[in-house]
């Protein structure tokens, strides 16, 4: 059997994109699949997709592609109501793609995925071919306007599938289809590769796009409440969009800068859920709840708001995590407490979570699709005679169940941390015939000249599927080559081809470990740190760290007219009395001014940043001063304070600091031009681990 999706996007990223690929990848192990996407905006899709399921597009918008600006494209649509939520995508040009695929398709079942292409698939797909609409929107949340013509197309359907139970019974109430079933299947989600969570790390996790919807304010809020009781624990929400901002500013207006952390967009995701021991889903409402199940894939209890439509029908409340009242910051401190002050219970709520999300893996979820097509194809069977169901599922044997990718370049790397030098490299690819790669580190310096690159000794595993499985492991000795600087991950062969590998799951847990030790105990040796990251285009990239001696900075305060900072000092030299904290202006005009550290012990210690006294002495309306420890007061060789020693990179963009408005105690010379207006200081982490300060006339 032959099975078509029409998507809108499949090069995109979202909810819909994620759950189509997993159902694709699930049915295309015994049936010939292919996701159509309307619109092609990139080279390459954001999520991986296996070489046996076929995508193509039908209209391209990349730079330089004659689709775009094509006859017909300044029209506006004649299928897709103005009323449906991506109408502006649209146009005459469009529909003329979409109807002739769907006239011309060779598939036995076409599956549109959202209201404007069911539309098109419910009055445009040739009779022979089976007609599924998937509704991933609360039906309700659907314009009455779409409503009212899906009302007049859909009859053509062979049937209707929404993502919960609730939503179908809320459909067939609102929208009646006569004669066309309206079933309730859920999303998919695969059983991921990382070692499941073990609920030991104090670490609340919330993943999902940054819109008023999810209401992570109600969750930052709660949060906020339970600091005071739980100061070993953090907030991480993942996620990019429009509502960061204002997020960031209840961080700062709650005094939770470094409690709550505004991680940003990361993928795969699987490797931060398995980070914490919480997860916390707190919307106002979900269609499904993809997040939610997500988690519980990886082993983690959730708090979720008992908002429409989806949690109900996936947490047993109370057995794999708990309900609480929509909108509420206090159920939600409720339910997060009561896990956060309970290992046992996190441990037991965790393991059922486990074993209940099983039901949702997309072999599961395939069958219940196939049972769907095999139950519309009797039925149209029944009312025309001249329809001729499609074939059954092909024969496959074990070697059909993965399949490996066609390159080494659509090839990703799992990197696991297995301490804070060690790290496990693992990639699938292509059968190696007579070439023989191995793991290469290539060395991206920002100055200077190159280190020579560092060859892995490299394992290879021949695979049933035909691939082959490379695998090499990094340990701290490498670091005296690699000492400190960024890394490229590639793989090349003998005939010096070299191909710089994309990342995939990144399991730096342990590292979360390794930080809490090296605050506890500081090393009296060289500090070594190995984080893997991924940069903006996907690529694999290693950032070593390779230090004699080393200041982490482990907490900035903020308020009441002061700056506080706290650190640890790493390596062989020693905290002596007398010892200070030195602020440097940035630039040709260099200027110290320190200040005396407090002692916390061996190698901890704390000081009050002088702001007064850099108000005072600058003379630009935007200056920079860096932050440096002096060991010893006799011995002028000074130690740079970072925040650098973390479980993932973007620590900057994590540990956000609110400005401090100052007044300094003496009239400098350019006060005299500005005399009225505080001076706005502000901490910050620079990308390269740095810390120092802005101080600025605005």
């Amino acid at each position: 059997m032959k099975i078509s999706f029409l998507i809108n996007n499949v090069y995109g990223i979202g909810g819909t994109n994620r759950t189509v690929i997993n159902l694709a990848e699930a049915l295309s192990v015994h049936h010939d699949v292919e996701i159509v996407s309307v619109f092609r905006r990139a080279t390459t899709t954001k999520f991986e997709i296996s070489p046996r399921v076929t995508v193509r597009a039908l209209v391209d918008l990349r730079p330089g592609s004659p689709d775009r600006g094509a006859a017909g494209s300044d029209e506006p649509s004649d299928v897709v109501p103005r009323q449906e939520e991506f109408y502006a995508q649209y146009s005459r040009f469009t529909d003329g793609r979409i109807i002739r695929e769907l006239e011309r398709t060779s598939a036995d079942v076409v599956v549109g995925t959202r209201p404007s292409l069911n539309l098109f698939v419910a009055a445009h797909t040739r009779d022979g071919a089976l007609r599924v609409a998937q509704e991933h929107m609360t039906h309700l949340a659907i314009p009455p306007a779409v409503r009212a013509e899906m009302a007049r197309v859909y009859p053509r359907l062979d049937a209707i599938t929404t993502v919960t139970e609730a939503d179908a019974r809320s459909f067939q109430e609102n929208t009646p289809i006569p004669g066309i079933p309206v079933i309730g299947i859920p999303n998919s989600v695969p059983e991921p590769s990382v070692t499941p969570s073990d609920c030991t790390r104090k670490v609340v996790v919330s993943a999902g796009r940054m819109h008023r919807i999810k209401r992570y304010d109600l969750l930052i809020r709660a949060f906020a409440r339970l600091t005071e009781d739980f100061p070993d624990w953090q907030l991480r929400i993942y996620g990019d969009g429009g509502e960061a901002g204002k997020l960031r500013a209840l961080v700062t207006e709650l005094g939770l800068t470094g409690r709550a952390l505004l991680m940003g967009g990361f993928s795969p995701i699987e490797s931060e859920w398995a980070k914490g021991s919480i997860a916390a889903v707190t919307s106002s409402a979900e269609s499904f709840g993809m997040t939610l199940v997500e988690a519980m894939r990886c082993g983690l209890p959730v708090v979720s708001t008992d908002c429409p439509v989806g949690p109900r029908e996936i947490l047993r409340d109370g057995e794999d995590g708990f309900l609480v009242p929509n909108g509420e910051v206090e159920g939600i401190a409720w339910g997060l407490r009561r896990l956060m002050a309970d290992e046992s219970l996190r441990r037991t709520m965790g393991a059922a979570a486990l074993r209940n999300a099983a039901r949702y893996d997309p072999a599961a979820v395939a069958d219940r699709y196939l049972e769907l097509f095999a139950d519309a194809a009797r039925r149209r069977a029944g009312a025309d005679r001249g329809y001729r169901a499609p074939a059954g599922a092909r024969k496959a044997g074990a070697d059909r169940l993965t399949v490996p990718p066609l390159t080494l370049g659509a090839a990703t790397v799992d990197v696991t941390a297995d301490d804070a030098g060690w790290l496990r490299l693992s990639a699938e690819g292509p059968g190696e015939g007579r070439r023989r790669w191995q793991f290469v580190l290539r060395h991206k310096p920002s100055d200077g000249e190159p280190r020579p690159e560092l060859p892995l000794r490299t394992s290879r595993t021949a695979l049933d599927n035909g691939g082959t499985r490379y695998t090499a492991v990094i340990t701290p000795t490498a670091l005296d080559a690699l000492g400190d600087g960024r890394w490229q991950v590639t793989m090349s062969t003998a005939k010096s081809q070299t191909v710089h590998m994309k990342a995939g799951l990144r399991d730096t847990r342990a590292l979360i470990d390794a930080r809490a030790r090296l605050v506890a105990r500081p090393p009296t040796g060289p500090v070594v740190w190995n984080l893997p990251y991924a940069q903006p285009n996907g690529r694999l990239m290693l950032r070593t760290v390779l230090r004699e001696h080393h200041a982490e900075c482990t907490g900035v305060e903020v308020g009441e007219g002061r700056i506080t900072v706290r650190g640890v000092l790493c390596g062989e030299r020693r905290i002596e009395p007398g010892a200070l904290f030195v602020v440097s202006r940035r630039g040709p005009r260099t200027q110290n001014v320190s200040v005396p550290v407090q002692v916390l012990g061996r190698q901890a210690f704390r000081a009050e940043v002088p702001v007064r006294q850099v108000v005072d002495r600058r003379l630009e309306r935007w200056e920079d001063w860096d932050w440096w420890l002096q060991p010893d007061p006799a011995d002028r060789r000074k130690v740079r304070v970072c925040h650098l020693l973390e479980d993932f990179p973007d620590v900057k963009g994590a540990y956000a600091y609110p400005s401090l408005p100052m007044v300094g105690d003496e009239a400098s010379p350019y006060a005299v031009v500005h005399p009225a207006r505080p001076v706005w200081v502000r901490p910050y982490c620079s990308a390269s681990g740095a810390m120092a300060m802005n101080v600025v006339d605005r």
